[in-house]
């Protein structure tokens, strides 16, 4: 069980922001396309000269080793070997009087934006950095009080624009794996439902799709049997979750889904003996692989580096460099831009990413790609090549 909880990484904390519109380590830990330098469409060279000022970017994080985090710095220090930009990132915050020093602390060392993969505390953090003149990407349950601060450049949403009854990305995501493992003959599967029972919202959302998702599969002729009354593993893994875990493996179950990361179950599979099939919201990664070979894992819900939290990057350097036209809508109002979860379905989807991230050290959004949406490399950008760029499916990405 140590070696459990030395793996277990801390939850990630989705952003589920509004609509754009208007005018691991995932990928190989050496990062890198190229030697750091390249060339954009327009012939500029992209050798760590631009911006002809160093840019730098605070990035509060929660929890430094965790693999989704440690993803999205792979591309960050990636993207430093081509850009001259430079980024600081917190140890890991625990409180609201912590995030505001750390704000504090990037102000003080001349960071000119924050990247917040984490916000304890809502809305006061975000004014707390814009006050100080500091761009803030990022915390979709603040937009409404933020969006028109000039300072705010907005964030991602899993929403579907256009659709005015699209459910957030938690929801889908427990939505697809209730679907996918509804569908795969299993006979009796359990759902780890992580936070819903403390209130924590995106959990609750999480649940309710997987709900959904289980029910539709049934309805549509699926015999596995799930029962909400019974069958619902609750909190966060501690002495609690572990009891239910152990009561798990005594009983008939033959699949389990986490609404988190699936650490918490690779080796006590291995010591019952027993074929449990797992579907949860993961990544693509070394610790994966080999439970995705062998059939264990069957259903991953992957949020690409890349993809889901690139537009960061591109949000805060556009408006530091005095580009902020590129972050805003029509209504002057931030601009939100859609991304795709990608529901990964057994081995061969899998491999896709991790042969692309792992093996050949690539990313799906190269550096040059993201010249193209900078205004200070290409006058020609506009806010829907902003959101083109981070907005395909796995395939499309593959076939561009």
């Amino acid at each position: 069980m140590k070696k459990i909880l030395a793996l277990l990484l801390a939850l990630v904390l989705v952003l589920a922001l509004t609509a754009c519109g208007g005018s691991s380590s995932s990928a190989a830990s050496s990062g890198s396309t190229a030697s750091g330098s390249t060339e954009t469409a327009s012939g500029a060279a992209l050798d760590g000269s631009w911006p002809a000022e160093k840019v730098k970017i605070g990035v509060v994080a929660f929890d430094t080793t965790d693999e989704s985090f440690m993803g999205v710095m792979d591309y960050f220090h990636y993207l430093e070997k081509y850009y001259n930009v430079e980024f600081t990132v917190s140890e890991a915050i625990q409180s609201a009087e912590h995030e505001f020093q750390f704000i504090d602390s990037c102000a003080s060392a001349g960071c000119k934006g924050i990247f917040a993969y984490y916000n304890i505390a809502g809305a006061e953090s975000i004014k707390h950095a814009t006050d100080q003149g500091l761009y803030y990407w990022g915390m979709a349950e603040f937009y409404e009080a933020v969006k028109d601060d000039p300072h705010f450049v907005g964030g991602y949403t899993f929403s579907d624009p256009s659709d005015p009854d699209a459910k957030n990305g938690d929801y889908m995501g427990g939505y697809e794996l209730g679907l996918a493992m509804g569908n795969a003959g299993l006979e009796h599967i359990a759902f780890c439902n992580g936070g819903a029972s403390f209130g924590v919202q995106m959990f609750i959302d999480r649940q309710q799709g997987f709900l959904d998702g289980v029910a539709k599969a049934q309805a549509d002729g699926s015999a596995t049997r799930f029962d909400p009354a019974t069958d619902v593993i609750e909190g966060f893994p501690g002495d609690a979750y572990f009891a239910a875990q152990a009561a798990f493996f005594s009983s008939d179950y033959d699949g389990v889904v986490s609404s988190f990361d699936a650490f918490t179950w690779f080796q006590p599979i291995i010591d019952s003996g027993k074929d449990i099939k797992v579907g949860c919201i993961g990544t693509v990664s070394e610790t994966y692989k080999a439970f995705v070979d062998n059939g264990t894992v069957i259903a991953l819900v992957y949020d690409c580096p890349e993809v889901v939290f690139g537009s960061g990057f591109a949000d805060l350097v556009n408006a530091i460099t005095g580009h902020d036209d590129l972050t805003r809508g029509a209504d002057g109002n931030a601009l939100l831009n859609p991304v795709k979860r990608w529901t990964l379905s057994g081995a061969e989807d899998f491999n896709k990413v991790y042969e692309k991230h792992i093996t050949n050290g690539e990313y799906f959004i190269t550096a040059e790609e993201m010249a193209g949406i900078l205004g200070g490399l290409n006058e020609k950008a506009t806010t829907d090549d902003v959101c083109d760029l981070f907005g395909k499916t796995l395939e499309e990405y593959l076939t561009k």
